[in-house]
């Protein structure tokens, strides 16, 4: 119980740091820098390891399979949405 308990403390945790930048930075607004572009592909690719580690963990038993449904569904929503917004970058005039 304990365990599960930390996961789920550990996940909200690593959700939490990785959702904050993606809303100041839309409250922001301004140009985009290569940076942020690095930073958007970082968090990407952190949201999909910790889909694999879900998918992992779903399979040993340690998650619910209703944790696990809700949480899966919370971060490939946030995947899209850092897609979304690389893509956005890519059709940006001002990256010429």
């Amino acid at each position: 119980m304990f365990a599960v308990l930390m996961i789920g403390i550990t996940f909200a945790l690593v959700m939490g740091f990785t959702v904050q930048p993606l809303f100041s930075s839309r409250e922001e607004g301004g140009d985009v820098s290569p940076t942020d572009r690095s930073a958007l592909e970082l968090r990407k690719q952190s949201i999909l390891e910790q889909i694999k580690e879900l998918e992992l963990e779903h399979e040993m038993g340690t998650v619910s399979p209703a944790d696990f449904q809700r949480n899966r569904i919370e971060l490939k929503q946030e995947a899209s949405n850092i897609m979304d917004q690389l893509d956005s970058m890519g059709t940006d005039p001002a990256g010429d």
